[in-house]
């Protein structure tokens, strides 16, 4: 297919009619006609059929569609690239993160950046680990933001990783529930597994939790797993069950759940991922410093290694997350 072939074909299922793509690319309704027919001629299957008067994709189109549509996407961050240019601000910087830290810490963190560089535009996307990784590794995204061990380990294959902050687990439970008569941290071994929400083993902390679980005797698999602790969270604030968090969603302020330690006490890392590909830039290490800060704001503790505005030779030597899973 000829990039005239693709442009006709997302213009037609935009519109939903050939005279309407015509119209969206600024050419006669016979030329676009002509350009779709070239098309169907060269590939060797229809792409498009009428059914009461409208008309419809083929099966053989929607896969097509699939994968033009982000072909689009693409072109529409190059548009974009090319009006920040144009504009003359300064670079754009994509930051993707796991949904707990990009509900808590990173809004802070944008909030302390901004006042830096007002004119960085900063787009924030929410993926869990693996397609975090493919995110930096294709160059979708510049900065991740992730859990990963609290002491240093292995790096996923590609990925540079910058320890910001350590944290803890905590448990939460409804407000007066039975398991919290008891004054103290809970101890995970009391914990009741038919009330237990998991979190899916394909998280860092997930899989780390489920762990120490089975060491202390808890080996009931929970009744109702997520993939997002705030789904956890909202559910435990529903009278659904009980969680073991991260302290960012737990958000020991609010007055939906009850929050308290946990025995024994599990910590974690927060980590800034990069590709290794691409040297962190001025602007990428400001507001790893940002994010720091917010951290700090959330009672975290900062690493004893964390700089200010460390040099790539930091960010190389600083300590790596292990494999996630």
């Amino acid at each position: 297919m000829r990039l005239r072939h693709i442009e006709v074909l997302f213009a037609i299922r935009k519109t939903g009619s050939i005279s309407g793509a015509a119209a969206a690319l600024c050419i006669s309704q016979p030329a676009a006609s002509k350009i779709l027919k070239h098309a169907e001629q060269r590939l060797g299957f229809p792409l498009f059929k009428r059914a009461r008067g409208r008309i419809h994709p083929t099966e053989e189109a929607e896969v097509l569609l699939a994968d033009i549509e982000r072909v689009f996407s693409a072109l529409e961050r190059t548009r974009d690239t090319a009006r920040i240019l144009r504009e003359r601000l300064d670079r754009r910087m994509r930051v993707v993160c796991v949904p707990s830290l990009g509900f808590s810490v990173l809004p802070r963190a944008v909030q302390a950046f901004r006042k830096l560089r007002p004119r960085t535009e900063i787009e924030i996307g929410a993926r869990h680990t693996p397609e975090m990784v493919n995110a930096l590794l294709s160059q979708e995204f510049d900065l991740g933001l992730n859990f990963g061990p609290e002491q240093s380990g292995q790096t996923p294959i590609g990925i540079d990783a910058m320890l910001v902050a350590t944290g803890h687990l905590v448990y939460i439970d409804q407000p007066g529930s039975p398991a919290l008569r008891k004054p103290g941290p809970v101890k995970l071994s009391s914990i009741d597994a038919g009330r237990l929400i998991g979190l899916t083993s394909s998280h860092y902390l997930g899989s780390t939790l489920n762990g120490i679980l089975e060491r202390e005797g808890v080996t009931q698999a929970p009744i109702v797993q997520v993939q997002t602790y705030y789904f956890a969270r909202a559910l435990v604030a529903a009278g659904a069950g009980c969680a073991v968090v991260d302290e960012f969603t737990a958000r020991p302020d609010a007055a939906d759940i009850a929050v308290r330690p946990i025995d024994p006490p599990v910590r974690f890392g927060v980590y800034a991922y990069s590709c290794d590909r691409n040297p962190l830039s001025e602007r990428m290490l400001e507001l790893i410093e940002c994010i720091r800060s917010a951290c700090a704001e959330s009672g975290l503790d900062r690493p004893a290694t964390a700089a200010p505005s460390a040099p790539r030779q930091t960010a190389r030597s600083a300590p790596r997350s292990g494999r996630q899973r």
